[in-house]
């Protein structure tokens, strides 16, 4: 099914229109669709949708699909990465007739009289378009799931502070059941589903898992929110759109009891859940990975800021322990001590393939890099050996905050790394696609 030349047009020539009204249209848009189908709070991200991310980041993704209706092969990645979030959260068919009938119902209200019958039209076919995709996608991902489908119950076998302040703490997760795990492509994470006292609903939040894969057990790392605009650091997004990071204090109106309350889910997680305690997570999933099936000797470089290390652990560990013979350059930037630099330093020691470099970084209350003159020569110092710039295949993998990552990008651009050859974990909620010029 895709659009003719006509409908192609009456779509486009509406989007300047949406997006002017896009903020409109979100609110509108989830706050109707949840009235109807309060069930769906269980799917949702409160702080997000008080925030107002999580229905802009729809918003956006409809739109940008418009945009390039004519070019698909531009969104590729971001639909993987959108059908990988819908699958760890197990989303089905009957959830994209719901919102597709209150996203238009949107798009009408704003539009008025410019939305003709033939317009709407259009637009329906267009959503459906990118609708199937992503269903088409996400039931192939099940499939892969094989024997797990659903919610998995596990226990938390043991925690342990990542830092001397305490405010990171891995979990390690053994299943309830005692059957094997799968493995997963390090680097991706599970969706955790767990009952928060005074919370309505049930909430849903995603960790990247930070060791190798284990057939016995799985390792989250969760950072504690102080009161900013992420509740993980290593957590991500929990809904029926682009990406993750979490925001502060959800509305009573949606189902909380403590409004103001920071990092709903992550504190709660680090001091109300203790060893022994049961909660359930989905298979993992995620596009955001080394693939370990291709043998491959060409050098690694793993770039990351504050808790965003989880999913390089889990690259490195793997490395290590899959025996996989590649240099590897470990750069890690932290606001005090650095999680896991102890179990990093140990691994170079006996790697001498291995190097490291370990910076501070001053990151602000909400947790998005605030570049200093340190940050900036500590950075930029770095060697073309450290970055082993003189390959042409080095693989990078960088994940952090928004700002850093964007940093990153632009410094690896001026070196001349082309695109391809780097992976960004996205940890914000739709808006920011990262992107290397």
């Amino acid at each position: 099914m895709a659009l003719n030349y006509k409908e192609a047009k009456l779509v486009k020539d509406t989007i300047p229109s949406l997006r002017q009204h896009g903020e409109h249209i979100s609110t509108v848009f989830y706050k109707t669709m949840l009235r109807d189908h309060p069930e769906l709070h269980n799917l949702f991200n409160m702080n997000h949708l008080t925030s107002g991310q999580q229905p802009k980041a729809l918003t956006q993704l409809i739109l940008a699909f418009a945009s390039n209706i004519i070019n698909i092969s531009e969104l590729v990645p971001m639909l993987e990465r959108v059908a990988q979030k819908h699958a760890s959260l197990n989303i089905q068919p009957e959830h994209y007739e719901i919102v597709g009938k209150y996203l238009l119902r949107a798009f009408s209200a704003v539009l008025g009289p410019a939305m003709t019958p033939d317009t709407l039209l259009a637009w329906n076919r267009a959503y459906w378009i990118m609708a199937r995709m992503l269903e088409g996608r996400e039931a192939h991902i099940y499939r892969e799931f094989e024997n797990w489908k659903g919610w998995r119950k596990f226990m938390i076998y043991s925690k342990k502070n990542e830092t001397l302040e305490g405010n990171i703490v891995s979990f390690t997760l053994r299943p309830v059941d005692g059957k094997p795990l799968p493995s997963f492509m390090p680097g991706q994470y599970v969706t955790l589903r767990l009952t928060v006292p005074g919370m309505k609903y049930t909430q849903l939040r995603q960790y990247s898992l930070s060791n190798a894969p284990n057939y016995d057990h799985y390792r989250i790392t969760v950072k504690r929110d102080q009161g900013s605009n992420w509740d993980y650091a290593g957590s991500q997004d929990d809904a029926m759109t682009v990406s993750s990071a979490a925001t502060s204090a959800s509305d009573s109106s949606l189902g909380s009891l403590h409004p103001g309350r920071p990092g709903v889910v992550s504190n709660s997680l680090i001091d109300e859940f203790h060893e022994g305690d049961t909660i359930e997570l989905t298979h993992p999933a995620g596009s955001f990975h080394l693939n370990t099936n291709m043998n491959n000797s060409m050098p690694l470089v793993l770039i990351s800021a504050g808790v965003c290390v989880a999913p390089l652990m889990s690259i490195l560990n793997t490395v290590v322990e899959k025996r996989i013979y590649r240099p590897v350059s470990w750069i890690q930037a932290s606001r005090h001590d650095a999680p896991f630099q102890a179990d990093v330093n140990s691994i170079a020691k006996r790697h001498p393939n291995m190097r490291t470099k370990f910076f501070k970084s001053r990151l602000s209350d909400s947790d998005v890099l605030s570049y200093t003159s340190s940050f900036d020569s500590d950075f930029l110092s770095l060697t073309a050996d450290d970055l082993y710039l003189s390959n042409g295949s080095t693989e990078f993998y960088v994940c952090g905050p928004e700002d850093f990552m964007t940093q990153v990008s632009s410094h690896l651009a001026k070196k001349g790394v082309k695109p391809e050859r780097v992976q960004f974990e996205i940890f914000s909620v739709g808006s920011f696609e990262m992107r290397m010029e």
